[in-house]
C-alpha cells in the first residue's frame, strides 16, 4: 500500500505529468469556450444577420436609402414571413436574397419585429386577418396596429419565359422598393389623394399610378362629365388626352385651381403628340392663363453628350434642371431626367411661369415625322421640356396653386421609371412630395440584379462568417495547435 502511494506521489510530481495536466486543462477550457461562444453566436443569429456579403454589387445588403428609411419607422411594425426561413431560402437564390434583405430591414429599427409563421402548423393564424385573400399564396404579412397588408412573391420579382424550357423564371427583383413602399403605406398617417382625369381617351397611366401608390398616394379616377374632383384631392393629372376637354370642364378645372381664393391645388398636364395640339382650344386656353403654351413638333437633340446612349435617338435625351424647386430632396440630383418624344413648352408670361427642364443649346425644333427633316431649317437653342406656372392670393403666408406642363408623356412609361440611370421616378415623386409638403416621405429604391458574376459562389456568397468562424476555423485552429504541440514534445 505504501509503495502504491509512493508511486502515485512520484507520478504526480513528474514534470511530464504536470505538463500533461496543464495541456488537458487548457484543452478543456478552450473547448468549453468554443462551445459557449457557439451558443452565444447561435442566440445572436436569431436576432442579427451575422454574415458577410461577398457579391461585387452587395446583392445581399440593404441599400443606404432603404436602411435609412427603415431606421426612420416610428410605429410598431411586425413583419411576418409566412413560412419557415429554411423553406423560403430553399426556393432559390432570389429567395435567399429576399430573406436576407427582409431580416436586415427588420434590424434597422427597434420598432420593427420579424417572425416566421408556418401556416401548415398554424392553420388558425389567418383568421386574425380576414381582409387577406388566404386562397392565394402569400410570402409576407405586414402588420401595423389594426392595418395589415399581404405581399406575394410576384410583388418582389419580375418573371420572364425561359425559351429553352418554356417555363417562367425570375428575371429581376425589386424587393427593397416593394417592402419599403408597403411599410410606407401602412405607417402613413394619411394618404394624399391624386385625381386622374378620364373620359378623353387618355393614354394608359399604369406605370406612374403604381409609382404614386407605392409612395403612399391614393390615386382615383374622375370623369368631369359625370362626376367631380374629390374634396380631399389637391392634385389633378391630365395625361395625354386624345380629345380636348369641353368648355365646361375647363371652367371647372380653373375654378378648382383658384379654390375660392385659397389656392393650394395643382394640375399636371401631359399633352398628346398623336394629335395636333393646336386643335385643343380649351386646354390651350387653360394653360395660356398660366403663362404657357405647347408647340406641335419635337425637340431634337444634336449634342451627343445629351443623347441617351440606350436608345441612341435624337428624340430621347437628358434635360437639365432649370429650377431647384423639385430637386432639393432628390436622393441624387446629379442623375438627370430623360424625356422622349418631347414637344416644346413655351413661356408666354414670365411673371407667372418658369422653366423646369431644359435642353442643351444645340437642340432644335423639328417635325413629328423624321422623314420630313430634309426640307427643315433647324434653329438651335435651349428649349423647355417642362415648365410650371404659379398663382396665389398675393400674400406671403398663403398657399399657391400650380400648373405643370410636360412636353413628353413617354418619360413616365415603365421602362423610363425603372431604368437606374434615369432620375425620372425620383423626380416625379418628388414633385408630389414637395407640393404636398411631405418632401421627406417618399422613398425611391432601385433593385439589385443577381447574375452569375454578381453571385460569385451562388447563394453561398452571402456567407454566415461568424458561424464559419466558430464551427470550423476556431476548432480547426485548436486541433492544429494541439497537433503541433504534440509533435514538438514527441521529438524533444
Amino acid at each position: 500500500m505504501k509503495n502504491n502511494k509512493g508511486s502515485l506521489k512520484s507520478f504526480l510530481k513528474k514534470r511530464s505529468t504536470r505538463k500533461g495536466a496543464l495541456s488537458v486543462t487548457v484543452t478543456v477550457l478552450v473547448i468549453a469556450a468554443v462551445v459557449l461562444l457557439n451558443m452565444v453566436i447561435g442566440s445572436l443569429s436569431t436576432r442579427f444577420s451575422l454574415y458577410a456579403d461577398l457579391t461585387p454589387n452587395d446583392a445581399y445588403r440593404l441599400q443606404s436609402a432603404t436602411a435609412d428609411y427603415a431606421a426612420s419607422v416610428s410605429k410598431e411594425l411586425q413583419i411576418v414571413v409566412l413560412a419557415n426561413e429554411t423553406i423560403v431560402e430553399g426556393y432559390g437564390e432570389y429567395y435567399v436574397q429576399a430573406s436576407k434583405l427582409i431580416r436586415q430591414f427588420a434590424e434597422c429599427s427597434p420598432k420593427i419585429s420579424l417572425r416566421y409563421v408556418d401556416l401548415t402548423t398554424n392553420p388558425r393564424f389567418p383568421t386574425a386577418y380576414p381582409d387577406v385573400d388566404w386562397t392565394q399564396s402569400h410570402l409576407l404579412l405586414l402588420v401595423c396596429g389594426e392595418r395589415y397588408r399581404a405581399i406575394d412573391a410576384e410583388d418582389f420579382f419580375d418573371y420572364e419565359t425561359d425559351e429553352t424550357t418554356y417555363s417562367y423564371v425570375i428575371a429581376d427583383q425589386h424587393i427593397e422598393q416593394t417592402l419599403a413602399s408597403a411599410v410606407l403605406n401602412l405607417t402613413a398617417d394619411s394618404l394624399t389623394t391624386v385625381s386622374l382625369l378620364t373620359g378623353q381617351a387618355e393614354e394608359e397611366p399604369d406605370a406612374f399610378k403604381k409609382l404614386l401608390t407605392d409612395n403612399a398616394f391614393k390615386v382615383e379616377e374622375v370623369d368631369l362629365a359625370t362626376g367631380s374632383i374629390s374634396d380631399d384631392s389637391d392634385f389633378l393629372i391630365i395625361y395625354a388626352p386624345a380629345v380636348d376637354i369641353d368648355a365646361d370642364m375647363a371652367k371647372i378645372i380653373s375654378a378648382w385651381l383658384e379654390n375660392g381664393g385659397e389656392y393650394g391645388h395643382h394640375l399636371l398636364y401631359f399633352p398628346t403628340d398623336k394629335r395636333d395640339v393646336s386643335e385643343f382650344v380649351n386646354l390651350n386656353d387653360l394653360i395660356a392663363d398660366w403663362g404657357m403654351s405647347v408647340d406641335f413638333g419635337f425637340i431634337y437633340e444634336s449634342d451627343a453628350s445629351y443623347v441617351a446612349s440606350t436608345l441612341n435617338s435624337a428624340l430621347c435625351s437628358r434635360f437639365d434642371y432649370a429650377d431647384t424647386t423639385f430637386t432639393e430632396d432628390l436622393p441624387n440630383a446629379e442623375i438627370p431626367v430623360y424625356l422622349y418624344y418631347t414637344m416644346p413648352v413655351n413661356i408666354t408670361d414670365g411673371d407667372i411661369a418658369k422653366p423646369l427642364l431644359t435642353s442643351s443649346e444645340k437642340a432644335f425644333f423639328g417635325p413629328m415625322q423624321q422623314e420630313n427633316m430634309d426640307d427643315f431649317e433647324p434653329d438651335q437653342h435651349v428649349y423647355n421640356g417642362a415648365a410650371i406656372g404659379e398663382k396665389n392670393a398675393g400674400t406671403t403666408d398663403g398657399r399657391s396653386s400650380h400648373v405643370l406642363v410636360f412636353g413628353s408623356y413617354d418619360w413616365l412609361s415603365e421602362g423610363f421609371l425603372k431604368y437606374n440611370s434615369y432620375n425620372n421616378a425620383a423626380y416625379f415623386v418628388n414633385i408630389f412630395n414637395t407640393l404636398s409638403d411631405r418632401a421627406q416621405t417618399g422613398v425611391i429604391i432601385e433593385g439589385k440584379k443577381l447574375s452569375s458574376t454578381a453571385l460569385g459562389a451562388g447563394s453561398a456568397a452571402a456567407v454566415n462568417w461568424i458561424a464559419v468562424l466558430v464551427r470550423w476555423i476556431i476548432p480547426a485552429g485548436v486541433l492544429i495547435a494541439g497537433l503541433v504541440v504534440f509533435l514538438l514534445r514527441r521529438h524533444r
